[in-house]
This record gives structure tokens, C-alpha cells and sequence, in this order.
């Protein structure tokens, strides 16, 4: 089994400051150090052992950041303005169809990481959400006390109203967007410069529609959606039946979901 983990990458720019940036990464092939060490080839040691065998260019360094228990096989990440790494899970990731099943009943986790001593290591960890529903969400996007979660079929957004770190409402963004369980659904949003939402999904994603009701309970399978074709600016419905749009497709929108535009 491949050891999953975080890594602070390190760079020297022309102005002498350095800039942090976090990547996740899966290492396919340990180093022999760490499968004597840990024959399983998991856990902070294998993770820091791989760490050491990374050759990187002059001028970048790589630490180890965060590791299993702490997470596990991490689908994708942000970073809100405190500086936390938020991550979604993908523990569950093709459990619907694979022989295994389902090997986290309660479903995958969305996780903050901080690293609060400054250490350059994460030593807290907070699951801000956990539910059947949510199954290796592709993407996440922290805009304040809001949280964006692309899960096929659905966009959430998880709210935290209290400001515990956990959340406490949960809102249908879009909805009936087919490849559930698969890595070419609907991806991640990014806010861009313009004040719009960039995202996209592949080309099982297939079609966008809007949620007659928005609000839903915080947990437990959604079930069957009333919803209606989302309409882009451009006046066809969001679907790739070549008519115009086909396979993957790339668009913007406003903050609420509302204009959407077909990108490409």
C-alpha cells in the first residue's frame, strides 16, 4: 500500500523570502528503510522516510507536513484565510461497485489540519463534516464561515453558522450531476478575481441542474431531488449530448449558482 501524506515545499524567491506551499502526494514505491521499519508502509514513519529519499531542485526544501492517522488518502484541499488545510477524503472512493464495499460506513470526512506551534507539522486535527452522502468529494472551496463540496451528484455547501469548526447547515448548490463514486464527476470551485465561481467537471459529469429547494438536513442520504436543467447565458441547457457541449465541461458563475456560463 502506498503511504499517502502532506509535504511543505519550501522556496527561496529572488527576494530571499520564502514562500510555503502544501502538495499531497502518493508515493507508489517506498524506500527500503521504511518498509523495514513499517513492513505495512504506512504511518509517519514510512511518510518521513520517503520524505528524505525526494531529490528537489536548489533552492526548494520538502518537510513532512501531515500523514496518516492523522489523514487518510486525501482527494483534494484549500487553504482559508487562518492558514488551516482543509481536506476531503476519499476513504470510500469506488466502494459502490468495488469487491471490498464500503470500508467507512459513516462516510468520507472533510478535515481541517493546523499547525498551531508553529513547527511546520500539523498537531491538530478537526472533522468538520462526515456523512454517508459525501463519498471522496473532488473538490472544496473555504469562502469564510461557507464551505463548497463537490460530491457527485451534488454540490454542497456546509455551512458553519456557530463558529465551532464544525458544520451546522447543509444547502444543495447543484445537483443530478451523474458520475457518483468516480473521479470524472464534478470538481472543484475556485473563487476567482472577477468576485465569480470557476469550476468544472469531467465527462462523466455529463449534466448541471439546479435544486428546486436548496436547504436540506445537515445529515443522511439526500434522496431523490426535484430539480430543473440549469440554462447557461449562452441559452442551451448544460448537458453533453453534443448539442453544443460535449464530454468535460469548464464554467463561471455567481456566488449563488445563478449565470451560469459555459466556458468551454
Amino acid at each position: 500500500m502506498p503511504t499517502l501524506y502532506f509535504m511543505l515545499v519550501s522556496m527561496k524567491t529572488f527576494s530571499s523570502r520564502r514562500i510555503l506551499y502544501i502538495c499531497c502526494a502518493a508515493v507508489a514505491s517506498l524506500s527500503q528503510l521504511a518498509r523495514a521499519a513499517n513492513p505495512a508502509g504506512v504511518g509517519p514513519e514510512a511518510a518521513r522516510s520517503s520524505v528524505r529519499s525526494f531529490s528537489v531542485a536548489e533552492g526548494l526544501e520538502v518537510s513532512l507536513f501531515a500523514s496518516e492517522p492523522m489523514v487518510r488518502n486525501p482527494a483534494d484541499m484549500d487553504v482559508d484565510a487562518r492558514g488551516r488545510i482543509w481536506i476531503t477524503e476519499g476513504v470510500n472512493y469506488r466502494s459502490s461497485f468495488q469487491k471490498w464495499g464500503v470500508l467507512q460506513p459513516e462516510g468520507d470526512r472533510i478535515l481541517t489540519l493546523e499547525d498551531t506551534n508553529g513547527d511546520g507539522l500539523a498537531d491538530k486535527q478537526t472533522i468538520f463534516y462526515q456523512d454517508p452522502s459525501v463519498n471522496t468529494a473532488l473538490g472544496i472551496c473555504v469562502l469564510g464561515n461557507k464551505v463548497i463540496v463537490s460530491s457527485s451528484p451534488h454540490v454542497f455547501v456546509l455551512t458553519d453558522t456557530d463558529g465551532d469548526g464544525k458544520a451546522d447547515k447543509r444547502e444543495l448548490l447543484f445537483a443530478g450531476i451523474s458520475g457518483r463514486d468516480h473521479d470524472h464527476g464534478v470538481h472543484a470551485f475556485v473563487f476567482g478575481p472577477d468576485g465569480k465561481l470557476y469550476f468544472n467537471m469531467g465527462n462523466e459529469g455529463k449534466q448541471l441542474n439546479y435544486p428546486l429547494k436548496k436547504e436540506v438536513p445537515l445529515h443522511g442520504e439526500i434522496g431523490k431531488v426535484e430539480m430543473k436543467p440549469v440554462i447557461d447565458l449562452d441559452s442551451n441547457e448544460v448537458k453533453n449530448h453534443g448539442h453544443p457541449y460535449r464530454m468535460g465541461m469548464v464554467f463561471r458563475c455567481d456566488l449563488d449558482g445563478t449565470e451560469v456560463e459555459t466556458l468551454a
